[in-house]
């Protein structure tokens, strides 16, 4: 690829990239106020700094892990490269630059979520108004996806694309998760704990989905099998995994076949990882430690595409 292209690529890459992080961020939001509500010690707050591992460059900018700075901090603070704002608007960026290559109806929606965010005060993110607006972001970026879906040209840059969304939500279903079990080994109670599972599988959109597969009861373990491995579900990571692969054999196929070693060795590694799996007993220790892993291997898949098809070379 030369350097244009090579340059269009990683624009294309990312506007999926990011819109996904965009939605995703909003997920976790919402779900850590839902279990706010549910828990005596209130919300916490440093749980969803350390899920993006962004506890010194908050800290740098705010003297206290508190709801108010923490939910501004991943919703308007354009600042943050994890922020709601910050994905938005950088994905806006990106299609800009490919404006000549995606349609009118991908440009209009991000414009319209980007100037909606735009508009955002703190206000705006009380706790009680928390849920309503997460549920307005994902559900903009639910409508752009499926303006992507019936209007974006298939062919190389809807494999890159693609690539950069399944990356990202597979990345973020990971989070989410870890999230969810991490709270669920602290003493919550039978009815809590019951509500905390249909919580998280509500969060993903997962409920009626995971119901269909299990319709009596929600077992932690079923759940993160759920999660991770069913091909069937859209935010599993085994069926993002597997859309990565394919995107990445089409994309060989339009380039005459070739294969880049790089790529190939990094995608295989994730693979390996996720099915050799946490093991027939899940702890909640365990579990994360898997997950931290998987989000190792889905980065190196990254790092070995930027450096395969975005560098001019």
């Amino acid at each position: 690829m030369d350097n244009l292209i090579a340059r269009f690529a990683s624009n294309i890459f990312w506007i999926g990239r990011y819109v996904e992080r965009a939605e995703n961020v909003a997920r976790i939001l919402d779900i850590n106020e839902t279990y706010a509500r549910e828990s005596e010690e209130g919300p916490d707050w440093q749980r969803v700094l350390d899920l993006h591992a962004d506890t010194d460059a908050y800290l740098a900018r705010y003297a206290a892990v508190d709801a108010a700075n923490v939910v501004a901090f991943y919703v308007i603070d354009r600042d943050n490269p994890s922020s709601i704002a910050s994905a938005i608007y950088t994905a806006r960026e990106n299609a800009r630059s490919v404006r000549h290559l995606i349609s009118t109806e991908m440009w209009t929606r991000l414009n319209i979520s980007h100037n909606r965010m735009a508009e955002l005060t703190r206000r705006d993110l009380r706790l009680d108004n928390l849920s309503r607006l997460c549920s307005e972001i994902k559900e903009a970026c639910q409508t752009f996806e499926g303006v992507a879906e019936g209007t974006f040209l298939r062919g190389e840059r809807w494999c890159f694309y693609q690539m950069g969304k399944y990356l990202e939500r597979a990345d973020q279903t990971t989070r989410i998760l870890d999230m969810s079990f991490e709270r669920a080994g602290k003493d919550i109670g039978v009815a809590m704990e019951a509500v905390h599972w249909n919580v998280l599988l509500r969060s993903v959109a997962g409920y009626h989905a995971y119901r269909s597969r299990h319709p009596a009861g929600s077992q932690p373990r079923d759940i993160a099998m759920f999660l991770l491995y069913d091909k069937e579900f859209p935010r599993a990571v085994a069926l993002c995994v597997e859309r990565l692969g394919t995107r990445l054999t089409e994309l060989e196929t339009l380039h005459g076949n070739r294969r880049h070693d790089s790529v190939e060795t990094a995608r295989r590694a994730l693979v390996f990882a996720l099915d050799t799996g946490p093991g027939s007993r899940i702890t909640q220790r365990r579990l994360h430690k898997f997950l931290d892993e998987l989000q190792v291997y889905l980065a190196n898949v990254s790092s070995a595409l930027a450096a395969t098809y975005f560098s001019g070379r």
